[in-house]
């Protein structure tokens, strides 16, 4: 019986040790395969509701020839991702030229009545 408990015992010490060396080999630095999603757009990543003021923002822009250069859609929801809020980011796009309303309140009305025309 002793036999076989110092046999069993020498077998662990045995496997324990070549863990321990394997474990202590430097390994080669490689990059994940991990395939990683695509991160999703500034607009994607928004609320529904942010979506509906992104777009009527997108939709109010005058787009007549002597107006600024219209921002994307793409582009009015990064300015929210990044922290402004969209009474700001109207201000920007009236001073710029880029809409005419008075008031984020008129552009939204604008763009849900023409929306519940539309359905």
């Amino acid at each position: 019986m002793t036999r076989s408990f110092i046999t069993t015992l020498g077998a662990l010490m045995l496997f324990a040790a070549m863990g321990t060396s394997a474990e202590a080999q430097p390994k080669a630095a490689t990059q994940p395969e991990v395939a990683s999603a695509p991160s999703p757009s500034a607009f994607d990543s928004l609320s529904p509701g942010n979506k509906r003021i992104a777009t009527a923002l997108f939709e109010a822009q005058n787009t007549s020839a002597n107006a600024a250069t219209p921002m994307t859609l793409e582009q009015i929801a990064q300015e929210r991702r990044s922290g402004r809020k969209w009474g700001d980011v109207f201000q920007a796009m009236k001073s710029q030229g880029l809409i005419q309303a008075e008031t984020l309140g008129q552009v939204l009305g604008r763009y849900d009545r023409a929306r519940h025309s539309r359905s």
